[in-house]
Parts: structure tokens; sequence; C-alpha cells
């Protein structure tokens, strides 16, 4: 005689049909996250491996976001030093004129403008800060911005209220860069040079203007060495920038380079594959509505149907 255990068959039934919905629950959270596990014990020996790959990539998206900073501020100090240069050029080049043609009608007031956009240039400031200031934010690094002022120094520095350190940020695993530069070493020797030439057109051989006497021409030939030197060392200082500017765009191309390969390595081993999930979604769906098929049809079995 056949024996029919129909509590048995149940059993069996509502286990896998328990096991497809949690299937299909897996399956919907994996497409609902994208991840193939939701804590880090569920990737057994490949923990420390994304433990560490996520460390190394968030380290180097903070030296991408410390390079970008350090390019920001190149950029800033290379504009404001070419427009330096630009004013101080000028300036040389109307004393030459001037030297040439024994006579001059513009260059106090060139001189006059000019100094007044050096000390724009060397106050410049963005989000309240100084970039020429060194570490101090509390004034402006130059004072006195009217020709007159610097007439009255006594000396150069004494116009300069920037400290001397210079801003720097680690933009890589061992590197730290100083980009930071500061208004007296760019501007004193400028400033000298100026106040050379306005001092004299304010004694008792100035002022400066008309046809040259023989010893305004004597004057002017030994001041255009000064203003000769004062631009060749802001051409170091642009060139010296320059080259800042060049390895801080290697070092943001090679964190763009890591940051992408480190996504998709850490993708690979806890993202999840979608296409892939829906397939095995759509798989355990149809799994999950053939139990509760069979689940339904045991409830309706007796051994009635057997006698």
């Amino acid at each position: 005689m056949t024996r029919v255990s129909s509590f048995g068959h149940q059993q069996v039934m509502l286990s896998s049909l328990l096991t497809n919905q949690s299937r299909m629950f897996d399956d919907q959270k994996q497409i609902t996250t994208g991840k193939k596990i939701d804590s880090y014990s569920g990737f057994a020996r490949e923990t420390s491996t994304l433990l560490s790959a996520k460390s190394i990539f968030n380290q180097t998206k903070g030296f991408t976001s410390a390079s970008e900073f350090v390019d920001r501020n190149l950029r800033t100090n290379d504009v404001q030093l070419n427009s330096i240069t630009d004013g101080v050029e000028n300036v040389r080049d109307t004393v030459l004129g001037a030297i040439a043609q024994n006579s001059t009608l513009a260059l106090m007031e060139i001189l006059g403008e000019t100094y007044g956009t050096v000390v724009s240039a060397l106050n410049t400031n963005i989000g309240g800060v100084h970039i020429f200031g060194g570490a101090r934010t509390d004034v402006e690094p130059v004072v006195g911005k009217d020709i007159a002022d610097l007439i009255a120094a006594a000396t150069p520095a004494d116009l300069f209220q920037n400290d001397h350190r210079r801003p720097s940020a680690k933009v890589g695993q061992n590197t730290t860069m100083e980009y930071g530069m500061l208004a007296d070493e760019i501007g004193l020797d400028i400033f000298q040079a100026f106040k050379n030439i306005a001092d004299f057109d304010a004694g008792p051989f100035g002022p400066i203007i008309g046809e040259l006497t023989p010893a305004q021409r004597t004057f002017l030939d030994g001041e255009l060495a000064t203003l000769d030197n004062a631009v060749d060392k802001l051409r170091v200082l642009v060139a010296r920038n320059g080259t800042r500017q060049a390895n801080i765009e290697t070092f943001i191309s090679q964190h763009a380079d890591q940051e992408a390969f480190l996504e998709v390595f850490i993708s690979d081993i806890e993202d999840v594959d979608i296409a892939e999930a829906v397939t095995r979604l759509n798989n355990d769906q149809v799994a999950l509505e053939a139990s509760y098929k069979i689940s339904g049809e045991l409830s309706k079995l007796s051994l009635l149907n057997f006698i």
C-alpha cells in the first residue's frame, strides 16, 4: 500500500517557498542599492582589500582637492605677477625713452599709476585671505597706496606688513608644495627703484619733466640698472610660479588617474552587475510563483483522494 505524507510535502514546499522569497528580497535589494552585500562581513577575505582600497581612494581625493586649491592660488599668482611685471617694464621703458630723447613729460605720472597698480596687486584678497600676506589675515600686506606715502616712508620696507610664513599644502603622499609668495619679496626692489626716482623728483634737482638736466640724465641712467634688476627678479618669480603650475598639473592628472583606477577596483568588489541581478530576479520570481502554486495545490490534497 502506497503511503502519502501531505505534511512532509508541505514542509518541503514551504521551505522552498521561503528560500525563494529570501532570494527575491536579496535580488531586489541589490538592484536598489547597486551593492552585492550591505555589510563588510559579507565580503569575507576581500574585506581588508576593500577597506584598504577605500582608504587610499579617500586619501587620493584629499590630495586632489589640495592640488586643485594650490593650482587656483598659483594661477592667481601668475595673473598678479604678470600685471606687476608689465607695469614695471612700462616704467623702465619710459625711463629708457627719456634718456634716449633727453626729455620726458609723463614719467612721474606713469610712476604714480604703476605704484598704485603694484600695491593693488600685492593686496589681492580672495575669500578674506591676502594671497601675498603670508600667514597674516588681519591686515593688508602693503600700506601706503599713494606715491606720496612711498616718498614719506623712511625705507620701502616700512610699507610691508606681511609675515614670512609661505603657505604650503600636502599634494601627494610624500610631497608638500609651497605655493605662496610674499609681498615684500615681490615688491621691495620695485618700491626701492620707484622711491629713488620719486625722492629725486621731489628733491632739489627735480621735478623730472620736460628737457632733462645733466644731473637728471645721469641719475636716470643709473636708475635704469636698478629697474632692470627689479624686472629680472620679477621674471624669476614668474618662472618659478610657472614651474610649480606645471608640477601641480601633473599631480592633478596623476590623482585623477588613480581615482579612476580605484573606483573600478572598488566597484569590481562591491558593486553588483545590474543586468545579471535583474535576470536572477526574474528567474527567482518564476520559481517563487511556482512554489506558491504547488503549495496551494498541496493544501487541497487529502487521503480521500487516494482511497
